[in-house]
């Protein structure tokens, strides 16, 4: 299996330059707010997206709000508002046309929806999610199906629609955006957008992916239930991504079962962040691998228990595997190492993967690059997961 990874261009996109602004030269200086200073304030953690769109607008150098106002745009896609789009979009492009144009990242993400899918975003029902909170366990399925045997086992959970179909989805923390297949996305009726298309990555280096995007009338996890729904469809496995996980409420997954709203963790071995830095959120903890400083993306979807994101130390190499020589019947190549894995201060001996060319992108760290790891399923033999982004109180324990 694969780990989703949306289009790099939306990254990119939002790694314009956003540092102070200087004063206006007037005769009564004036600084204009730091879109991105305020974000990290506690009313901008929790600020609708009329807020978000005010907070940009008051920004009037146009390279910083350009910058602020793609923010604010992924931030709507990953609140699910796809009627709030079209407007948004097109106010976009009509205010920063000639900067998009010469930007070689923007061009693309603001060719993503033609005139027919922006008129159907905009007469899309609002995004809800509906049905009571209440406490629910839910098993996770090693294979997508009752009769499909898979070489690599993750976590499959069973989703509904509103036409009686259900199909199992691969729970994927490390996925941004849920993901349907395409023969998935007929029986439960998506409705493609007719001119909308984006390309994506995945975590093996395959790059530039064709997908499309639907909407979803309705979409079910346990009692609760999404209406209204963007998603993104290829030919791919179906993927429970982050960005409905995430408005689930409380949540635990261990290695067998997610939870829904269980009770608070008593305890909280290494806290985890939800980091959105860019389109691609993710959750993250403060680790040490062969005491390197890095950040660990919580990755459900990933198949193995630690994959790095640059090869370990030659003293500590186990058995390194050259293009095409994988003895573990993996269809991609990687090099398998010993490490030293430390979270929270407790430190554990394991086994990792890296893989040429994967697409997972450097985290910086106290000013300097450092690769990212991929805690992956396996890892769940050891950890579970308690995931609380109402409260900031989201942990991953050892079991």
């Amino acid at each position: 299996m694969k780990t989703f990874a949306l289009l790099a261009l939306f990254a990119s996109a939002l790694w314009l330059t956003t540092g102070a602004i200087s004063a206006a030269p007037t005769k009564a200086p004036v600084v204009e707010p730091d879109f991105y200073q305020w974000l990290e304030t506690e009313q901008g953690r929790n600020a609708s997206l009329a807020q978000l769109r005010q907070q940009c607008d008051a920004v009037l150098d146009a390279t910083k709000n350009l910058s602020c106002s793609v923010t604010v745009f992924a931030r709507m896609l990953e609140a699910k508002a796809a009627n709030q789009l079209p407007e948004y979009y097109l106010a976009i492009k009509d205010k920063h046309a000639r900067a998009i144009e010469a930007n070689p990242d923007l061009k693309p993400l603001f060719s993503t929806f033609g005139s027919e899918s922006l008129a159907m975003l905009a007469s899309t029902g609002s995004f809800s999610v509906n049905g009571l909170a209440r406490h629910e366990v839910l098993p996770l399925h090693p294979y997508a199906d009752d009769f499909y045997i898979a070489d690599q086992v993750l976590p499959f959970i069973e989703v509904g629609a509103a036409n009686g179909v259900s199909a199992r989805f691969v729970l994927d923390t490390g996925a941004p955006q849920t993901r349907v297949n395409i023969a998935t996305a007929k029986q439960m009726g998506i409705r493609l957008l007719p001119d909308a298309h984006y390309r994506y990555n995945t975590f093996y280096g395959e790059k530039g992916l064709a997908a499309r995007l639907g909407i979803l009338g309705s979409l079910r996890v346990g009692s609760r239930e999404f209406r209204n729904v963007l998603v993104f469809v290829s030919d791919r496995e179906n993927l429970l991504g982050l960005d409905l996980l995430s408005k689930l409420g409380r949540l635990k997954i261990t290695q067998r079962a997610l939870e829904l709203n269980p009770p608070p963790a008593r305890r909280c071995d290494a806290p985890i962040a939800y980091s959105r830095l860019d389109l691609n959120q993710r959750l993250v903890v403060a680790a040490q691998l062969d005491r390197r400083a890095t950040l660990a993306i919580i990755d459900t979807g990933n198949v193995d228990y630690l994959t790095a994101g640059s090869p370990g130390r030659q003293e500590s190499v186990v058995q390194a595997l050259t293009p095409g020589s994988s003895s573990s019947g993996d269809n991609y190549h990687f090099q398998r190492f010993d490490g030293l894995l430390a979270l929270q201060g407790e430190s554990m001996a394991v086994t990792y993967k890296y893989y040429p060319g994967f697409t997972i992108p450097p985290s910086l760290m106290d000013g300097r690059y450092v690769p990212s790891i991929l805690l992956g399923w396996r890892a769940f033999k050891d950890f579970e997961l308690n995931l609380d982004l109402t409260s900031g109180r989201s942990c991953l324990n050892k079991v």
